[in-house]
Order: structure tokens, then sequence, then C-alpha cells
């Protein structure tokens, strides 16, 4: 568990929950009514762990983070209610810091001005106005500290789900996985499965014999010594690479751009929007914001033309002090790519991209992923609503599979073009 040392003196810490919360968590007890079947079935099976005060072997996820499989992650169920260690709220944003003796720990979120006192000794749980909570006690088992699942993550505005994984993943049981949640994201079972490889070797590892197997004895004649075919490998795609670009900037509105380019920038990437007259005349701001970012500037041609590349060019320096002679173009057309190639500009053919839309959910996408050794491939969105609630999930994917995911530059060589 991650513990922060706070000094005695400062560890003054009192809090409850006024009405309001109160019936919050009675809103929140119906909606998760079906959750809590689950969780008392759950129960009944690990009886005898809950009794030693064992951990259950569970995964846990916060947000788009699958924690590592480890003893100190998991939880566990005692009376019917799920404990899980402070540390994993701190994905969700929500810190803990604890007294040396572990006699007092404090949960709080800095953007909501709140915190939650647990007293391991008294059992007493107190919010940031002195309330005493009537939550189940927190527990000390060891050098461990738990709280209670449910009405953390109601005090702290969280949510929180259980998916069994797929056996085809962890054939050897039925393993389960509890996602908290502070913002919106894909669904819990595309989350599973483009985790699958990470869910699988994190569950081998931890099951893994300390030492290695003794030697082989020598077999009688005629017994069958073949030792076992060797568990199947995960795919290698870090020689696929994958160039990202995005076009049609307005399409979801600047809100849900900024959340885009706030998606991209979590995983540390750099991209090319391509943008048209229209983009740069109705929020000359918002093509600033993407130069800003540290990302390629492109220019959406309809006509292919260069005295439309012209006009453009002017009213993109205007804006944003930004040229550039990367271009492409709704229709890539020979007299298209024939007059970028007369005027010195880099075209990258739309219709030569892996292009996925509003129609498409995050797995169709990943299937249409090349996976072929070497493969070479633009995969061009639309700024769309749909498209930024995706885009963590599909990055999530490309990274966790090491694909060389860049973006375009004018250095880069262009995907194919069929002329």
């Amino acid at each position: 568990m991650l513990k922060h040392v706070a000094e005695k003196d400062s560890v003054q810490m009192t809090l409850g929950i006024n009405q309001r919360l109160l019936s919050k968590e009675l809103v929140f007890m119906v909606k998760r009514s079906v959750a809590f079947i689950i969780v008392i079935a759950l129960v009944a099976a690990f009886t005898p762990m809950v009794s030693r005060a064992a951990v259950i072997p569970y995964f846990m996820a916060v947000n788009d983070t699958l924690l590592p499989f480890s003893d100190d992650n998991m939880p566990f169920v005692s009376g019917g209610v799920i404990f899980v260690s402070p540390s994993v709220f701190k994905y969700a944003d929500v810190e803990s810091i604890a007294s040396e003796d572990l006699e007092q720990v404090r949960l709080y979120r800095g953007d909501q001005g709140r915190h939650v006192d647990f007293y391991t000794s008294s059992g007493v749980t107190q919010d940031n106005y002195q309330n005493t909570l009537g939550w189940p006690a927190a527990r000390r088992i060891g050098s461990r500290f738990y709280v209670p699942l449910v009405q953390v993550c109601d005090f702290f505005a969280l949510t929180w789900e259980i998916f069994e994984i797929d056996r085809s993943i962890i054939p050897q049981e039925q393993m389960r996985l509890i996602w908290i949640q502070s913002e919106a994201g894909v669904p819990g079972q595309t989350f599973i499965g483009l985790n699958r490889n990470a869910i699988r070797n994190a569950y081998n590892s931890y099951h893994a014999p300390p030492s290695p197997p003794p030697s082989p004895q020598p077999t009688a004649p005629g017994v069958d010594d073949t030792p076992p075919p060797p568990e199947e490998e995960p795919p290698d795609y870090s020689d696929i690479t994958l160039l990202i670009s995005f076009n049609d900037i307005s399409a979801g509105g600047a809100d849900m751009l900024f959340k885009l380019l706030d998606t991209v920038a979590e995983f540390d990437y750099k991209f090319c929007f391509f943008v048209s007259v229209d983009d740069i005349c109705e929020d000359p701001g918002v093509i600033r914001r993407i130069a800003g970012s540290g990302h390629t500037i492109g220019i959406w041609l309809e006509s292919g033309s260069y005295e439309e590349y012209a006009e453009i060019s002017a009213l993109l320096f205007e804006a944003a002090k930004v040229k550039t002679i990367v271009v492409s173009a709704a229709e890539a057309s020979g007299s298209a790519i024939a007059t970028a190639d007369r005027h010195g500009l880099i075209f990258w053919g739309a219709t030569q991209s892996l292009v996925y839309d509003d129609t498409l959910s995050v797995e169709e996408v990943i299937d249409m992923i090349p996976k072929e050794s070497g493969a070479r491939q633009n995969i061009m969105s639309s700024c769309s609503e749909n498209a930024a609630l995706m885009l963590s999930g599909i990055l999530s994917y490309l990274r966790e599979n090491e694909f060389m995911v860049v973006g375009i530059t004018e250095t880069i060589e262009p995907t194919g073009i069929v002329g």
C-alpha cells in the first residue's frame, strides 16, 4: 500500500457526512442492487478466505489503468462488504496519507476539497465537517490497511463494477476484475479485451513457482518423456508502424477536440491534424491550441488545387503563425498528387488511409489495424465525439501491444499512394 507519513501533530483529522450525502448513498445502493447480489454470492464462495482475513485474487483497475496483480492491490470481503487498499484510489485522483503507526488514515481529493478520516483503533470514520459516518469500520491486517469500497466511491463521486474475465484469457479459473472509474471510458469488457495479454501475463507471473522445478528424472523405457508444448507467446507488433492523423477538426466541437487532445497528451504522442479553410475561419483559437500542443498541422483540400492550398496556407499563418507543406485531400486523384509534387508539397492520400468513423466500435477499429509484420499504415479519423471517446481505448491497445505509433511530419515519407 502506498502511504504518506504525516507528523503526529498534523494528524488532527475528523469528518462526517450531511443529510444530502446520506440520501445520495441510498440512491447509489438502489442503482447497485444487482451488483450487490453478485457480491453476496461471491462472499459465500470465499467464506474460508474471509475468516482468515485473506485477500481475494481479483484484478483491480482504475479508469484506464490495470493495477499490478499483487496482494497489496487485491481486495477482501468481510460481512458482505468489499474492502480495498486506499492506494488504488490514487489513479482516480484520491490520495491517502497515514500516521506512522497506521492508527489514522486520511483519503482526500484536492479538486473537491473533501476528505475522510479512518481511525483503526476505534473504528470511527469522519468527514471534513467532523461528522461521524455510519460506514463499515476500516480494517488493518498486518501492515496493510483497507477501506470500504462502496462508501469511498460514493463519497468521492466514483463508480465501480465487477466483471468476469473471459476464460479464454485465463482458462485455469474464473477470475474477476473490480473496475473503479472517475470518468466515462470504454465498456468494461472492452477494457478487459484491450488488456488481455497483460492480465494473462500478470496471472501467470503471480502463480509462478518460487524456484525452478527439479531436473527431470530418467524415464523408464517406452515412456513418452516429450516435454509439453511451450505456452503460446503473445504476438509481436513492434515492427508495425502506424501513423496517426485527424481531419474534420470541427466535427465534435471545441470541447470534444480539447478532450481528444488531452487524451493524446496522456499517452505522450504527437500526431498530425489536417485543417480546412472552414476549420480555421470557425475557430482559429483551436488551431493555435493544436499547434501549441506540438502536433503537426496539415492542410485539407477539397479541390486539390495549388490555388486552394495557397489560400488556406495564408489563413493558417495569419491564425497560428504556422507554415506547412503537408497536405491531404478528399479525393486523392492523380492530378491532386501531381500538383502537390510539382509545388514541393507532401501529399498523404486519404483514400489509402485506414479510416474509422462514428459507425465503428473500438473492437472493430482494432480488427482493422494491420497485424502483418513490417506493415505501415496511416490511421485517419475525424475529430467527432465518438472518435474522442474511443481514442483512449485504441491508444491503450496500441501501447499495450507495442505498436510503433508516430505522427505525420514533413520529413516522413507518405504511405503508399495510387495515382
